[in-house]
């Protein structure tokens, strides 16, 4: 049996890994079936991130390769679970953070479930706990500049384009006018 588990909102990135005690049968009832996956862990989940299935399904690569290579566990993390996930034998039930929807949750499972590790990491609540009310964390706190700044060379080529541009035109307006 495995003690009641608190999720946190703000988890993400974390895979619980559930053994399964029971038959066949009744492990083939909870794929893809929310209602049971629900009852099962005793808090309401998306189905849809998690994963029922033997653990003969992974002939090859075996449980602690499937976490590592198909699902990004550091090996590392692995480490001192590998023996207990290798010798595992009959189902599963992986359970992904996302599974939650960003809700805060304490998990109830039923005493067929056990506990096989969690892997991954939590994630770090990033929500402020305070408002920070010191004078210089306010918005343009700084006192403003008393030197003023000189025209760039390019304003400038383009101001006296400008005033030569029109007196080019007043010019071309005044012999128009003059000759017509």
């Amino acid at each position: 049996m495995t003690a009641d588990l608190t999720i946190k909102a703000s988890e993400t990135g974390a895979i619980r890994v559930f053994a399964l005690s029971m038959t066949d049968a009744e492990a083939t009832a909870f794929k893809g079936d929310a209602a049971s996956i629900t009852a099962a862990l005793g808090v309401e989940v998306d189905a849809t991130h998690v994963e029922v299935f033997p653990i003969s399904d992974l002939e090859g690569i075996g449980l602690s390769g499937y976490l590592t290579e198909g699902n990004a566990v550091p090996p590392e993390e692995l480490a001192p679970d590998r023996p207990k996930l290798d010798r595992l034998s009959g189902w599963v039930m992986i359970v992904f953070s996302r599974a939650f929807q960003g809700r805060a949750a304490t998990l109830s499972p039923i005493p067929t479930l056990t506990l096989i590790g969690t892997y991954g990491m939590p994630g770090v609540d990033w929500r402020a706990t305070e408002v920070v009310a010191s004078e210089a964390a306010k918005p343009f706190t700084a006192p403003p500049s008393t030197v003023k700044k000189r025209p760039s060379d390019a304003a400038m080529s383009g101001r006296v384009a400008t005033v030569v541009l029109i007196l080019l035109g007043l010019f071309t307006w005044a012999i128009i006018w003059i000759a017509g």
